[in-house]
């Protein structure tokens, strides 16, 4: 075997084991890239379902949110409809008035979601949740009211859960945008949702009457 041949013979020798060397780490390569990109495709998936889950739970907060607006607008009108019989020293007769307020969306996911609401917010829905005790607190006295025998005392706990469920409806509409607002002044507030003026006449003869200790109107109180 001459020089030339015995070269081309150890070139192609070379050639065959770099190809081999190469072939036996391919599929190696190729699992680890594979691999790769199903973690990558898996987080992206797990990522994007997990926001999509997280919006949709901060939405139903929210919705509980405009749900108690609507709830304490609603008993405020009712609450309203009181202040007559009590101010001239009558007993009130029937009530459309919820007997508890709840928050079942905002009891089950808030917790997990609290860290998407700004701190205002989180703020405010503490306050909420306090609020709310206080309301149901102050509906069970005033659904329980034939067996209170002091009508002055039942024109006390209206005002006072009066004022909570304005003051409710008011921190729920900041946390729904997001911001401080300026609201008007109790009675401006009441016109502002569409209660007679009347009737919030009544309510202020009632406040007074409060403020006084009962020596305003002298409504009934043993």
């Amino acid at each position: 075997m001459d020089i030339d041949t015995f070269s081309q013979c150890l070139s192609y020798i070379q050639s065959t084991s770099t190809k081999s060397s190469m072939d036996k780490y391919l599929p190696l390569v190729g699992t680890v890239i594979g691999a790769g990109l199903a973690f990558g495709l898996n987080f992206f998936s797990t990522s994007r379902k997990e926001a999509k889950t997280k919006i949709k739970k901060k939405d139903c907060c929210e919705e509980d949110c405009h749900e108690l607006m609507n709830i304490c607008h609603q008993s405020i009108a009712s609450l309203m409809e009181h202040c007559e019989p009590l101010a001239t020293k009558k007993r009130p007769t029937g009530h459309n008035l919820i007997s508890a307020v709840s928050l079942p969306l905002l009891d089950k996911y808030y917790a997990e979601i609290a860290h998407s609401f700004s701190v205002d917010q989180r703020y405010w829905i503490k306050l909420v949740f306090r609020y709310v005790e206080t309301i149901n607190k102050g509906l069970n006295k005033l659904l329980e009211a034939e067996d209170e025998t002091s009508l002055y005392r039942i024109s006390v706990e209206l005002i006072n859960l009066q004022s909570t469920m304005l003051e409710t409806y008011k921190l729920c509409y900041c946390i729904l945008g997001d911001k401080k607002y300026e609201f008007s002044e109790n009675e401006e507030a009441l016109v502002e949702l569409g209660i007679p003026a009347d009737r919030i006449g009544w309510l202020k003869m009632l406040q007074e009457n409060a403020d006084s200790g009962n020596a305003k109107l002298g409504i009934p109180n043993n």
